[in-house]
């Protein structure tokens, strides 16, 4: 959080102070980039880790099965998230989003059996879809009229950090501590991302319908 603020305070000035939704919406987006883009990074050795039987190669299968289990539900949920989104809430559905993420995490580290792993996984992709269509749309109403290219630019930050912080640092830590802890982190940050929308002010506009 405080790297994202520091980053966007160098690329906007002092203007960011005045945008203190448009900041946590970015810090929103980078706890949950950082948990959904690398969970399957390190799959392949959490399997190894987790299942005695499923050394070397043996883990690349169940991996795969698990990595197509979140692309279906991620698409699944991509479609209808937008309609969703704007019935019920940008933030509810990001809400909904870390929960499912977080469930499914938990669930693919606590229940030590394949088909808990695919569920597990399948949660987690139903969590990618809704939150990729809900957090954007949500994005696009807090950057300033007139600056939205300037802004959303800069909410690349969640997109490439995440990538460095989910892989590059949680490597040494996977490689000194274990997998199932690197996966248990991405856990938590589903729920940190929830977090963060405390800091957001959601401006819901009901548009009338023209018979």
């Amino acid at each position: 959080a405080l790297g994202v603020i520091a980053s966007l305070r160098i690329g906007i000035g002092k203007e960011i102070s005045t945008q203190k939704s448009f900041k946590w919406w970015v810090v929103n987006r980078l706890a949950f980039l950082v948990g959904s883009t690398n969970v399957a990074t390190f799959l392949v050795f959490f399997l190894q880790e987790r299942f005695v039987d499923l050394h070397g190669e043996k883990a690349a299968g169940p991996a795969a099965k698990v990595t197509m289990f979140v692309g279906i539900f991620i698409l699944l949920t991509a479609l209808p998230s937008g309609w969703l989104a704007d019935k019920f809430g940008k933030k509810i559905l990001i809400a909904i989003a870390g929960f499912l993420g977080a469930i499914g995490t938990a669930i693919v580290i606590a229940v030590p059996v394949m088909n808990a792993l695919y569920i597990g996984g399948c949660l987690i992709g139903a969590g990618i879809g809704l939150f990729y269509s809900a957090n954007w749309a949500l994005g696009t109403e807090l950057v300033p009229v007139g600056q939205a290219g300037r802004f959303l630019g800069l909410s690349n930050l969640a997109g490439a950090g995440a990538g460095a912080i989910g892989a590059y640092i949680a490597g040494p830590i996977a490689d000194s501590l274990g997998y199932t802890l690197v996966i248990g982190m991405y856990g938590l940050l589903f729920l940190l991302s929830i977090l963060a929308l405390l800091g957001i002010t959601e401006q819901r506009v009901k548009l009338k319908n023209n018979v």
